[in-house]
């Protein structure tokens, strides 16, 4: 976890000063008219503005900051959010509110009798739901995380919702889980803290600003600590250190890009490999000088019968009769 930057991060942004400018007006305005129930909407707009801070951490995208550019879609994507984390606040409410009522009732129907035991009743009920309260308040803060992540997957409140995954993934991420959970409240402290400060210096009057821009930037580094702890649980885009992904050292540098088509190859005939000049014919053969003469065809039957009804005289004179004359003289005995 990377705490020091979570605390600096939005710094690095060029219009970080407009940005928290407009976050900030925008708390400013929903507190002041939040008794109207108006206000409400400006703090969904916030929520879905986080969501998007937070997926922005996890992705790795630089700057984190989004802009101010999606205040419908942030509103929707608040208002899920909101659902969700009040589904997950039952149980602190429906066991400290009731108890609440219950020991006022109590208190004030009791006589100021230090002998009834009416308002001692009511006092131990409201100290017993204060404690479960705080019991579930630091497993609703440990488990904050989990659920806020797996909403920011696909930011369905579904997802939000499950119990079992959702558990499952806190005990696997059990140390960065509770780094983050202790940061988030001890930055929450400081920083509201310091801003109440500067703001009474400044005549009172700062407290107007600081305490809306005190809040803003505990959510900045919530959001950022959620996004980090997101990241390094491989829950994004990309996994792993913060930083652009180097890379492959395997791959050569001369292949395509994934997903873009191979170049086509064109033939050239002046490419082609030209004989060695070392390389002479064998001795005894004559080099070509020219194409092969063609063979004279053979003539077909048809033609074959034609000569041979043109010229039957000379068939006739091919073939010699050999007679009785035509015998060769004995050869003479030879004298002695």
């Amino acid at each position: 976890m990377d705490i020091g930057r979570a605390l600096t991060y939005f710094t690095e942004d060029e219009r970080w000063v407009e940005k928290t400018a407009i976050g900030t007006g925008l708390l400013l305005v929903s507190t002041l008219l939040s008794f109207v129930l108006i206000g409400v909407l400006g703090f969904f707009i916030l929520f879905g503005y986080l969501v998007r801070l937070m997926q922005n951490v996890r992705d790795d995208v630089h700057p984190a900051l989004p802009e101010w550019n999606q205040w419908g879609d942030d509103l929707v994507r608040g208002v899920k959010l909101a659902c969700v984390y009040v589904v997950w606040a039952l149980p602190i409410i429906l066991i400290f509110f009731p108890a609440f009522l219950i020991s006022v009732i109590v208190a004030e129907t009791s006589p100021y009798d230090p002998e009834y035991p009416g308002g001692s009743i009511g006092s131990i009920i409201f100290v017993c739901a204060s404690c479960l309260s705080f019991l579930f308040g630091i497993a609703y803060a440990v488990m904050q995380p989990g659920f806020s992540v797996a909403f920011a997957r696909n930011e369905s409140v579904v997802e939000g919702l499950q119990a079992s995954e959702i558990w499952e993934w806190t005990r696997d991420n059990i140390g960065n889980v509770v780094i983050v959970a202790i940061l988030t409240v001890i930055a929450s402290v400081i920083i509201t803290t310091v801003g109440s400060i500067i703001g009474t210096i400044l005549c009172v009057v700062g407290l107007v600003v600081t305490l809306p821009l005190s809040q803003l930037v505990t959510y900045y580094v919530q959001s950022h600590l959620y996004g980090q702890l997101a990241r390094l649980a491989g829950d994004g885009a990309a996994s792993g250190d913060f930083g652009s992904p180097p890379p492959a050292e395997d791959a050569p540098e001369d292949d395509a890009a994934p997903g873009m088509p191979a170049p086509a190859v064109v033939y050239d005939p002046q490419e082609e490999d030209e004989p060695a000049e070392d390389d002479e014919p064998d001795a005894g053969t004559e080099p070509a000088v020219g194409p092969e003469p063609m063979e004279a065809p053979e003539p077909s039957e048809e033609q074959e019968e034609v000569v041979e009804e043109e010229d039957p005289a000379q068939e006739e004179g091919s073939v010699e009769e050999e007679g009785p004359d035509d015998e060769p003289p004995p050869e003479e005995p030879k004298s002695q």
